[in-house]
């Protein structure tokens, strides 16, 4: 399978965030304070949902990148709700 549950686990959050657009998006540091991951496994991994095109780069928070769920990380993360509840 393409994703894992640390994969889940951040798409949850971005839609947890309403991080849904370019505009609305959070950093990789906010990310790292709610997972407790390293800053180079949650890049890696924000990164690997990029290229499946779940989730894509927002703007620039000062130089930081931010991140935002794509419609289809969005429809991901709701048909999979019954595995991803708080």
């Amino acid at each position: 399978m393409e994703l894992d549950r640390l994969d889940y686990t951040l798409m949850k959050i971005l839609k947890k965030k309403e991080c849904n657009s370019a505009f609305e998006s959070i950093t990789i540091r906010e990310i790292m304070e709610i997972t407790e991951t390293s800053r180079p496994t949650t890049y890696r991994k924000m990164m690997h949902l990029c290229d499946l095109e779940y989730v894509s780069k927002g703007c620039k928070s000062a130089q930081a990148d931010t991140f935002y769920l794509l419609p289809k990380g969005i429809s991901m993360v709701e048909n999979r709700g019954g595995l991803l509840n708080d």
